[in-house]
């Protein structure tokens, strides 16, 4: 006898909520109805016993008469983790038939672990360029956790390889290889699971050692004759660089002056995640300062690099950044041109609206043409200059007969060695 079981896979609940199972026998009626819970032990269910000692279990379902024999579970137990069974005899059978069911009771995961490989210079510290593995884990949750790795707050910068699900570990691996952007970056790895009000988080943070950054040339504008000048450069390199100004061909280490106390270095500012803030102070600005060239070397352990700056008096250039609102403009724009465009070719192709009296015309125009072409062309219409040899002009003297004009019936059959009839015919006379 087959048994029909709802829910039908497993089900999944957390401590202390309400689960209902219900086992049916189709078109039978029972005369047996018997459950097993997990730490509860076998039950038999009437449908007309009351519920359990303390009230949690009880009969759910039509009767036993209607092929039903269901459980209600008030309130849902740890230790109702397992495999549920009811088992089933009808009335006109000996032998009891089972259904099954697997309750997962939820259990969150006790905390979340991050491991990373260690890095050239020593535990989380990498390089450029050098290979991060990152190992997440969530244990003793149930089912596994489902966990997410970021990086800061970019998801999936990580390139996820491996995701494994064991019964109580959630676990995920991933690699990346480092940029000089990374530096700063914070691991994360956030484990969500069912029976969590909030999920759990845990950090570790990213070092990455790269050489100052290569940027192209510093064009700073604005600077006016007489007043104070202030050149600020921002470099990238981590650790911290030393700086080196050259103006020309002297050199000014950061934080000292020049030799003749106009020009005055800072120490350069940490903004963090391996940005440098270093300025250069002109006491007051000439016109040959800014056609002086200014060079700002930045070296660490990793490597060196030179910036150019350019100093000019003239305003800033407008910029040609566009909000959003500029964008729409113009795509609208050009949308409505190439919608006067398509109209304006459709209506010439067909004759429509300002094309539509031009049409007109050049049918009328057409229609007189058709119509010439269809009257009888005389030989008189020709042109009186074009003669053709092969036609006799006959010519009446004054006062004279007409002759009847004679044609070789040579010519007339296609032949082309026709006779002059002029040298055989006589003329006559008039008398």
């Amino acid at each position: 006898m087959l048994i029909d079981i709802e829910p039908k896979k497993e089900t999944i609940v957390r401590a202390g909520e309400t689960l209902q199972i219900l086992c049916t026998a189709p078109q039978e009626q029972l005369r047996v109805c018997r459950v097993e819970i997990p730490g509860e032990g076998s039950i038999v269910l009437t449908g007309s016993d009351p519920p359990s000692e303390d009230g949690n279990i009880e009969y759910y379902g039509k009767g036993l008469h209607s092929g039903e024999c269901g459980v209600r579970i008030a309130k849902v137990k740890e230790s109702y983790d397992g495999t549920f069974k009811c088992s089933l005899t009808t009335t006109n059978a000996r032998q009891e038939s089972t259904a099954s069911l697997n309750i997962i009771v939820t259990k969150p995961p006790e905390y979340v672990e991050i491991f990373t490989n260690s890095g050239s210079l020593g535990g989380n510290t990498f390089r450029k360029g050098e290979r991060l593995e990152i190992n997440c884990k969530a244990k003793s949750g149930r089912p596994a956790a489902n966990l997410s790795l970021y990086l800061d707050n970019e998801r999936n910068v990580v390139e996820t390889r491996v995701n494994t699900d064991l019964p109580v570990v959630a676990m995920k691996n991933a690699t990346r290889n480092l940029d000089w952007t990374d530096n700063g970056k914070i691991i994360r790895c956030i484990a969500y699971h069912i029976a969590l009000d909030r999920p759990i988080e845990q950090t570790k943070p990213l070092e990455v050692y790269y050489p100052p950054q290569a940027q192209p040339t510093f064009e700073r504008f604005g600077y006016i004759i007489g007043r104070q000048g202030i050149i600020n450069v921002t470099v990238y390199a981590h650790p911290r660089p030393r700086f080196t100004w050259r103006v020309n061909n002297e050199r000014i280490e950061e934080g000292h002056p020049d030799e003749s106390n106009r020009l005055e270095t800072s120490t350069a500012v940490d903004l963090g995640k391996g940005a440098w803030s270093v300025i250069l102070t002109i006491d007051s600005v000439q016109k040959s300062d800014t056609e002086k060239e200014y060079m700002l070397m930045a070296t660490n352990n990793e490597g060196s690099n030179e910036y150019r700056i350019v100093l000019s008096t003239s305003p800033e250039p407008a910029g040609v950044d566009l909000d959003a609102g500029s964008i729409i403009g113009i795509v609208v724009g050009v949308l409505v041109l190439v919608l006067i465009i398509f109209l304006v070719i459709f209506a010439r192709a067909t004759g429509r609206w300002c094309f539509a009296a031009r049409r007109r015309g050049d049918e009328e125009t057409a229609g007189d043409v058709g119509a010439g072409s269809e009257a009888h062309i005389t030989p008189g219409d020709e042109d009186e200059d074009q003669e053709d040899p092969h036609i006799i002009d006959e010519k009446v003297p004054q006062g004279g007969q007409e002759n009847p004009i004679h044609t070789s019936t040579e010519y007339v059959n296609g032949r082309t060695d026709v006779k002059d009839t002029k040298k055989d015919e006589k003329t006559d006379t008039p008398v």
